[in-house]
């Protein structure tokens, strides 16, 4: 076939295969582009450049230095992979760019094959991307965190028309500045399947939810995904829509078969778990997942049927002697020091009711053998987390670890404390579409609409210091806080004029702040001796609704961010 005659079979593939109202996405983009380029497991040395067309080929990519868009190019050895979205077959392409160098923006554009290769672009402007500096730079660099989203539920109502909150997200990611982003899991709603994750044209309920051209089109083309697998999705699509293999081959991701855990039926999953180090910090890009539909007599303990997934969860892989807890430990002994942070889709503490703690991953006092002690004592400092789809920013108990929720992607927004707001939840908030309002825990205010709460975390790390500015839909940043991580031996002053009053079978303790030399992580409750609670460091106070009108002793341990620790004198009440 000639180059002219492969070009009018590519054109006529498209006209047959999408219907003739269709709107271009792209200005200018060719007609043969379905999905436009989207980047994953990039590198210090290279970056999988994804595409998707209306018909097969071998497809190209040429790149170079801003300004020298083509003076390279590399043609994938593989023809594109068929599809099926919404009933229209298409083409996956997937092309890995090697032999790049570290810290270094390039540019791309992509191609169909053949003798007359088509620029798949047309007349966009060339993408630019960089790549991972090296683990020893020091250099400062931003990267986001986002989770659940591609979903076509627009405020509550899932019709087919714009999710206006995702396409918000979407834009300020894309406007981020962000190296790469780190996906907490729950991608293309409601089941991750190839006409969820869709194309640049075709638009209906659950239709094109994350390559729609409102939504990643535009961020994905600069912004490399990391991703890891969650309860929505699970299944082989996943991985081939986010092909991770050089970023991922010190860890798994792939398909695993699992024999019958708790009573669920045998099948095989995607499981991804994976470790990498750029710019001094290591990223731990884990596996905590399973799906909704399979949970055989797992019951969720004391937690309840919400929790069934977290228990299946935690016995396919978090046991001690699971293959996940395993690797991780070991990886963690193997690189200690220095800032480590942890990603993965179930959430250590949420005040979502529907969508809970996954308290078989929390430690507790005194608890032994949890993923979150062993994040802890090999060096981990933050977790993020999603499945619940709200905001939550947690502080650390004297055994766990600062934690955030990011499930505010595009998911459909949920409500946050209705049973309650617990004492480590510093800010959050949440949605009631039933309500018709807003709500909040910690020092939030409830938010006046939905669009507060649709969100992701431009994280950006300068040395120890670790900023996270979380943005809402709007492009407004809230709640941001920054950490410093510095190596620190010095222990904080002592809470000092610590008062316990009853009030009716409450008691109220009252301290005066203590200070650090470094930053004060929070405030540990002592009653009768036993560990009762944890507050924010700017909160002095702290009402113990369970005292049960009875005389206790309490007292309050200063805790700083590097876990140094002062106890003040002691109070009845």
């Amino acid at each position: 076939m000639t180059g002219t005659t492969l070009a009018a079979a590519l054109t006529t593939s498209f006209t047959l295969g999408f219907p003739a109202a269709a709107q271009a996405a792209l200005s200018g983009e060719s007609s043969q582009l379905t999905r436009a380029p989207y980047l994953s497991d990039l590198t210090g040395a290279s970056v999988v450049v994804n595409f998707g067309t209306a018909a097969q080929s071998h497809g190209s990519v040429s790149y170079g230095p801003p300004g020298q868009c083509t003076a390279h190019s590399v043609v994938s050895t593989k023809l594109g992979s068929p599809i099926t979205v919404n009933g229209v077959t298409e083409y996956q392409n997937s092309v890995t760019v090697t032999g790049l160098t570290a810290n270094t923006a390039y540019c791309y554009r992509v191609y169909t094959g053949g003798t007359i290769p088509v620029d798949l672009l047309g007349t966009n402007a060339s993408p630019v991307f960089t790549t991972l500096a090296a683990a020893t730079d020091s250099g400062p660099f931003t990267f986001d965190v986002m989770g659940d989203w591609g979903d076509t539920t627009n405020s509550g109502v899932d019709d087919g028309s714009l999710n206006v909150n995702q396409a918000g997200v979407d834009a300020q990611v894309a406007a981020s500045g962000a190296r790469f982003l780190v996906s907490a899991g729950d991608v293309a709603y409601q089941g991750g399947t190839a006409t969820n994750y869709g194309d640049l044209y075709q638009t209906g309920v659950d239709v094109s939810a994350v390559f729609g051209p409102s939504y990643w089109a535009v961020p994905g083309m600069s912004v490399p995904v990391y991703s890891t697998s969650a309860n929505h999705g699970q299944n082989a699509t996943f991985l081939s829509m986010w092909p991770e293999a050089n970023i991922a081959a010190n860890g798994v991701y792939s398909m695993v078969s699992y024999p019958s855990i708790d009573g669920t039926t045998p099948g095989t999953y995607p499981t991804t778990y994976y470790a990498f180090t750029t710019g001094g910090v290591r990223f731990y890009v884990l596996d905590m997942s399973w799906g909704n539909s399979n949970v055989g007599t797992a019951t969720g303990g004391t937690c309840g049927s919400h929790c069934a997934i977290y228990q299946v969860d935690h016995d396919a892989h978090w046991t001690t002697s699971s293959a996940e807890y395993q690797w991780l430990s070991a990886d963690l002994a193997a690189h200690p020091g220095g800032i480590k942070l942890a990603f993965f889709h179930f959430p250590l503490r949420s005040d979502d009711a529907t969508e809970p703690d996954d308290q078989y991953l929390d430690a507790t006092a005194g608890s032994t053998g949890t993923i979150e002690q062993l994040l802890k004592s090999g060096g981990v400092q933050l977790a993020f987390n999603g499945h619940a789809h709200d905001y939550q920013r947690n502080v650390a108990p004297p055994f766990g670890l600062i934690s955030y929720v990011t499930g505010g992607g595009g998911g459909s927004a949920s409500s946050i404390g209705g049973h309650g707001c617990e004492s480590t939840d510093a800010y959050a908030v949440g949605w009631s579409y039933s309500h018709a309002k807003g709500n909040a825990c910690g020092a939030a205010a409830p938010p006046t609409s939905d669009a507060q709460v649709y969100h992701f975390l431009r994280v950006t790390v300068n040395g120890s210091v670790i900023s996270v500015a979380p943005t809402d839909s709007t492009g407004t940043v809230f709640d941001p806080y920054t950490y410093n991580l510095a190596p620190d031996s010095t222990p904080p002053s002592a809470a000092t004029g610590l008062t316990a009053v009853l009030s009716g079978a409450s008691n109220v303790l009252n301290w005066a702040a203590a200070k650090d030399n470094v930053q004060l992580g929070g405030y540990d409750v002592y009653r009768d001796g036993a560990y009762l609670a944890t507050v924010r460091p700017n909160s002095l106070t702290y009402k113990d609704t369970t005292a049960g009108g009875v005389a206790h002793t309490y007292y309050v341990v200063a805790r700083d961010l590097a876990g140094n620790t002062t106890a003040s004198p002691s109070a009845k009440g």
